[in-house]
């Protein structure tokens, strides 16, 4: 009998010990791949963060002095990912998010165009606003995507010299809101002004 229990406790201890060792390497080989997705859509969501900055940098006059605005940057495309990686292998929400990017940045063209359509020359400030404020929610979009990456799967984050695209990106969002608060302000103190005419 007691020879029967060695030789059952023997056998489950051999299974589970094969199933820890499969656990483990499955989850080993997990991680390379998360590791290596995080690689890949970092080093393409950089160069993307770069090119908003630039967009919003520019406002139609850099470069030379003009008489009407002409902008002297592209508009960056959507990053593009390999095929090879496991989406899955990753958090669900990030994977979302970092797939569903490109939807926005189509949606930042498509509205950047029609505000195109409607500016007014010389200075075209309703196109150029319109671009600076889709790039830099979508730079600062993938600027987040990335530092959830590199802290994630322990990668290097980004070190600048003296020009950071991401402080860029983050002074001309507060600027702008800056600016809508003056503009609902403004906006605010006419209206009382008109009504109190009306009423004398």
């Amino acid at each position: 009998m007691s020879e029967a229990i060695a030789a059952f406790l023997g056998a489950v201890i051999g299974t589970s010990v094969l199933i820890i060792r499969d656990w483990i390497a499955h989850r080993a080989a997990e991680r390379q791949r998360a590791t290596y997705l995080a690689i890949r859509v970092v080093n393409a969501l950089d160069p993307f963060v770069d090119a908003c900055a630039l967009v919003c940098k520019d406002n139609g006059f850099l470069g030379y002095p003009r008489d009407e605005a002409e902008a002297t940057t592209e508009t960056p495309s959507a990053p593009r990912f390999p095929d090879d990686l496991d989406w899955r292998s990753i958090d669900p929400r990030l994977a979302f998010d970092i797939l569903a990017f490109a939807n926005k940045v189509s949606d930042a063209a498509r509205s950047t165009l029609m505000a195109s359509e409607f500016a007014s020359p010389p200075n075209y400030e309703e196109y150029y606003d319109t671009r600076c404020r889709a790039y830099a929610a979508l730079g600062l979009e993938a600027a987040r995507i990335g530092r959830v990456l590199r802290d994630t799967h322990h990668l290097p984050r980004r070190t600048f010299d003296r020009w950071s695209p991401e402080q860029v990106l983050a002074e001309r969002t507060i600027e702008m809101e800056e600016e809508d608060r003056n503009e609902r302000e403004q906006a605010r103190k006419d209206s009382a002004m008109w009504a109190l005419m009306a009423g004398g």
